[in-house]
């Protein structure tokens, strides 16, 4: 069997119509929202990059993982000890998706593998802290952002037992661990209409006390009431951040 043999993948779009609430109206602090839904929209302060230094591994790391790392705190005040794990830079391809909507998933590794990850680069013990929480950050690099808008499902609406259900992505030199998510129609999902360059999107993954229900199911998904004219390509910034506590 040759590679072009290998179907894409072994499992069947579930086509359903969904009602995307816009998060501006939420009304709630970034505090509140992430304690609640598990995710939080903050303003990021002044950050200098332009949108080509972002491409600049080690400018990333000297000027927007400080502010990144004190975005977090200022979500987690108890936090001991912050850490990021990885940054990637990502533009929307034209060819990107056929369809409108990407599935949902959970970028989730089982907490047992962070807690290795963590051992292995912050030489962190595990008996040296109670708690530990990864979270995304996610911003656009230019802005506003209309196109595929990042989307998060409200992680009180799903049932993680019976509508969630684990998943590889084989890629071409690695296995990514991934979580798909079962429709219900009890979900309730949310964007941010317009999202600007100093504006960051931060969700949870994992939560060691919460094992398997703290993590956001979160997709993009294509407005057709934009058009064209002046619309950009989504281009954009995420970061893996480990949060430990005492």
């Amino acid at each position: 069997m040759t590679n072009s043999d290998i179907p894409p993948t072994n499992t069947t779009l579930d086509g359903r119509l969904l009602l995307i609430r816009n998060a501006w109206h939420l009304g709630l602090a970034p505090s509140d929202m992430c304690f609640k839904f598990g995710f939080a929209q903050l303003p990021l302060e002044d950050c200098p990059l332009t949108p080509e230094e972002y491409r600049n591994e080690e400018k990333v790391k000297e000027i927007l993982y400080p502010k990144y790392k004190s975005a977090v705190r200022f979500l987690f005040p108890d936090a001991t000890r912050v850490e990021i794990l990885e940054h990637a830079v990502r533009k929307r391809h034209p060819r990107w998706l056929s369809g409108n909507l990407e599935r949902h998933h959970l970028d989730t590794n089982q907490p047992s593998d962070y807690v290795h990850i963590a051992s292995r680069k912050f030489n962190n013990n595990p008996k040296g802290y109670s708690r530990f929480v990864v979270v995304n950050l996610w911003k656009p690099i230019r802005g506003p952002v209309y196109d595929f808008r990042l989307t998060l499902c409200d992680r009180r609406t799903i049932g993680f037992a019976s509508q969630t259900t684990a998943m590889d992505i084989v890629h071409r030199n690695y296995i990514n661990e991934n979580t798909r998510v079962y429709f219900d129609e009890k979900h309730e999902w949310y964007h941010w209409h317009g999202l600007q360059a100093n504006e960051v999107i931060a969700f949870v993954q994992t939560d060691s006390v919460a094992e398997n229900t703290a993590g956001v199911s979160h997709t993009a998904f294509l407005d057709p009431r934009v058009g064209d004219d002046g619309k950009q390509l989504k281009e954009s910034i995420e970061a893996r951040v480990f949060v430990f506590f005492e």
